[in-house]
């Protein structure tokens, strides 16, 4: 049987592109990630967020497969890249918007339930976009990630990547949206990003502040909740998880993140070429939001958890893939702990 997708009025229609009047119509059992409308079901699960919500400043967490959000009120978003649902936010005064970068740019046809989607399946695009659309000003971004250097960055590690490396450096870009600049945002011209620009550089003092903003809020977990963890070589107590003081990296050198494509884990051979040009960890994701959320001048703050050694550099006796499964646990329990102390430094820094 086929299923209903909603449409909403022509005045809705002016303000978002993207939801359009009752169609009846063949679906399939499962969105692409850039379908312009949802199934009826998913609008009943995902409301539009309203629209009085979506213009007050306020900051994002993007969390991953080890972040569970649960008793929240879920929203959708329509974008000119896709929908996003699972829309929520993490305090009462609706001021840290959350999304969980796997279950937020896909749904069932049938049940109208956000799916998984596996790294190389999220619409980043969507996702980033949506956050500019409900005023975030600035993104904190969790991840999970495997070490390049288990001798600097022991797997129980939390650490604060200042730079990235994409393996498969394909454009990523929100061009040739018309709000989009070139060398520059023209703001009289309506442009709210430019797409010629270089990301995670020192001389980003707004980025380079945040980035102080997001150590200060964490570190005193580390005498509490994430006292077990592990310090990575450099890291202090008093400035983890970050490995910088006073402009320099404590370890001498940065702290990369190399977004590889996946969804399949890295080979022995692309782990000592990751090494060897200087990678400090390994994911699938965060390389691609970095992108696109600095293309829109929304400072983004990478915090990447440690959970297993690298392919061919790990010392448990199943390997780096089982060593991950068995951090998972420990890895939610860090996670949590890691989110509420954004909440309350995120929230107070918007007042």
């Amino acid at each position: 049987a086929s299923s209903p997708v909603v449409e909403a009025s022509p005045s809705r229609w002016s303000r978002d592109p993207l939801i359009v009047a009752v169609i009846m119509g063949n679906a399939p059992s499962a969105s692409s990630g850039t379908d312009t409308v949802l199934p009826a079901k998913a609008l009943e699960k995902y409301p539009p967020l309203p629209e009085d919500v979506r213009g007050k400043p306020r900051s994002a967490v993007i969390g991953g497969s080890g972040v569970a959000i649960e008793g929240k009120e879920l929203f959708s978003v329509a974008t000119p890249f896709g929908f996003v649902v699972n829309v929520s936010f993490l305090d009462g005064a609706r001021e840290v918007l959350f999304l969980n970068r796997h279950l937020c740019t896909h749904v069932d046809s049938s049940s109208g339930e956000a799916r998984y989607a596996p790294p190389h399946e999220v619409n980043y695009r969507a996702l980033v976009w949506c956050l500019h659309a409900c005023g975030v000003k600035r993104v904190v971004a969790l991840s999970s990630t495997g070490t390049l250097c288990p001798e600097e960055i022991p797997v129980g590690c939390v650490v604060m990547p200042d730079d990235f490396y994409m393996v498969k450096p394909e454009p990523m870009t929100f061009w040739p949206h018309p709000a989009m600049g070139t060398f520059a945002a023209n703001e009289k011209d309506g442009h709210v990003g430019r797409i010629h620009f270089a990301p995670a550089i020192q001389d980003d003092t707004v980025w380079v502040n945040f980035r102080k903003d997001v150590q200060v809020m964490l570190s005193p977990l580390r005498k509490k909740e994430c006292e077990g963890l592990h310090l990575g070589r450099g890291q202090k107590d008093e400035t983890w998880p970050d490995h910088w003081e006073t402009g320099k990296p404590l370890s001498g050198r940065p702290c990369v993140y190399v977004n590889t494509v996946g969804p399949r884990f890295e080979t022995r051979a692309e782990i000592r070429s990751y090494r060897d040009l200087g990678g400090a960890v390994v994911g699938m994701t965060c390389g691609y939001e970095w992108t696109l959320a600095s293309e829109l001048m929304i400072p983004y703050v990478l915090v990447s958890v440690v959970d297993n050694a690298c392919n061919g550099l790990s010392s448990h006796p199943g390997g780096a893939l089982q060593e991950y499964l068995e951090h998972k646990t420990k890895i939610t329990e860090v996670t949590a702990a890691l989110v509420k102390a954004l909440v309350a430094g995120l929230a107070s820094e918007i007042k």
